[in-house]
């Protein structure tokens, strides 16, 4: 190795380089640099605040999402209740309905059975004033005896 001016020159020039580098280049060089850490670390630390915000969202949908089914199952035991209630509610009108009816029918056939009573009884009270005139081949007064006429009905 053969050590001449050129070498002292390039050696010169190599060392202005660095200092002049060093001097005005280097410093924006590192502020360029120490913003890009400083914007990877902020990165870093939204991604990290971005994931304990998911999980804490999925950590309160899924709380939200149990709360609902509860409330849900809830509602649909107390709807289920209310049409059983309902629907015994309505049996047990259905039954005082068919109590009330089957009441005034059997009221309606007795009122019935005695204004039959009665007009049977009436039209034997004729048959047996007609059969008695009849036999005695007289007419009987409806008036005279209207007595014994009222007498046998009561008995009948």
């Amino acid at each position: 190795m053969n050590i001449n001016a050129t070498f002292f020159a390039e050696l010169i020039a190599f060392c202005i380089f660095v200092f002049i580098t060093y001097r005005y280049i280097w410093p924006s060089m590192a502020s360029v640099l120490e913003e890009r850490r400083k914007e990877i670390d902020e990165g870093l630390q939204a991604a990290s605040e971005s994931k304990r915000q998911l999980e804490e969202a999925k950590e309160e949908s899924s709380r939200v999402i149990d709360a609902a089914k509860s409330e849900a199952s809830t509602l649909i035991n107390q709807a289920g209740s209310r049409a059983d209630q309902l629907i015994d509610e309505a049996k047990e009108q259905a039954a005082e309905e068919a109590k009330k009816i089957k009441d005034t029918a059997e009221s309606d056939i007795a009122q019935s059975t005695n204004k039959a009573k009665e007009t049977l009884k009436e039209e034997l009270s004729v048959l047996v004033v007609a059969g008695a005139s009849k036999i005695l081949n007289k007419e009987i007064d409806e008036s005279a005896n209207k007595e014994i006429v009222d007498q046998l009905i009561k008995e009948l």
